[in-house]
C-alpha cells in the first residue's frame, strides 16, 4: 500500500543528491544564460543517479524486493558510480574540473570542449548543466538547507546533552506525533 507519507519519504531519500541541491536554482536567469556577466563560459555540472534508476529502485522497494536500507545503500552506490564515471570521463576527454564541492557531492565547475561536455551529458554521468554562477548558488542553498554551522562551544554542548540522555536511558526518540495535532 502506497501512502502520501511513503512518497514524501521516498522523495526525501532520493533527493539527497543533486535534485535537492538544485531545486531552488531553476529560475529563468540560470537556465537562459550562455555565459555570465563576466564572460565566464565555464559550466556548473551536476552528477547524480539517473532518474530512471531511482524509479526502478523505488519500484523494487514498493514490491518488497528490497527494504529501505537497501534502497538507500543502492541509491548512494549508484550516485558514487555516476561520480566515478564522470571523473573518469573528464580524465579521458577535453574537460577540466575547475572546482568541486565538498559540501555538495557531485557538483563541479567545469570548462572544456563543447563536444566533450555534451558527450558527458548524453552518455549519462552528467545530470544537469547550468551557467557558472549556479555553482555558488547551489552551494549557498545547500548551506541554508543544512542550517547554521554551530559555534565551536555549542557543538560540545549538544554532544554532552546526547550523552546525558543516553545515560538516563532516554534515547531521544520520543513520539512527537501527538504534539503535531
Amino acid at each position: 500500500m502506497t501512502t502520501e507519507h511513503d512518497r514524501r519519504r521516498f522523495l526525501r531519500i532520493a533527493g539527497t543528491g543533486a535534485a535537492a541541491s538544485i531545486a531552488g536554482c531553476t529560475d529563468a536567469s540560470l537556465l537562459n544564460q550562455d555565459e555570465d556577466e563576466n564572460g565566464d563560459d565555464r559550466l556548473t555540472a551536476v552528477v547524480d543517479v539517473a532518474q530512471a534508476d531511482v524509479e526502478e529502485l523505488y519500484d523494487q522497494l514498493e514490491s518488497g524486493e528490497i527494504d529501505r536500507v537497501e534502497f538507500q545503500e543502492e541509491v548512494e552506490q549508484r550516485r558514487q558510480d555516476a561520480i566515478d564515471e564522470f571523473e573518469s570521463y573528464v580524465d579521458e576527454e577535453d574537460v577540466t574540473v575547475e572546482e568541486s564541492s565538498d559540501e555538495v557531492e557531485g557538483l563541479y565547475l567545469i570548462d572544456g570542449d563543447d563536444g566533450a561536455i555534451l558527450g558527458a551529458l548524453r552518455s549519462g554521468p552528467l545530470t544537469v548543466l547550468y551557467g557558472s554562477e549556479a555553482y555558488d548558488l547551489i552551494i549557498e542553498q545547500q548551506q541554508q538547507q543544512q542550517g547554521p554551522v554551530p559555534e565551536e562551544g555549542a557543538e560540545n554542548e549538544t554532544a554532552n546533552e546526547d550523552t546525558d540522555e543516553s545515560e538516563n536511558g532516554d534515547d531521544g526518540s520520543a513520539d512527537d506525533d501527538s504534539s503535531d495535532s
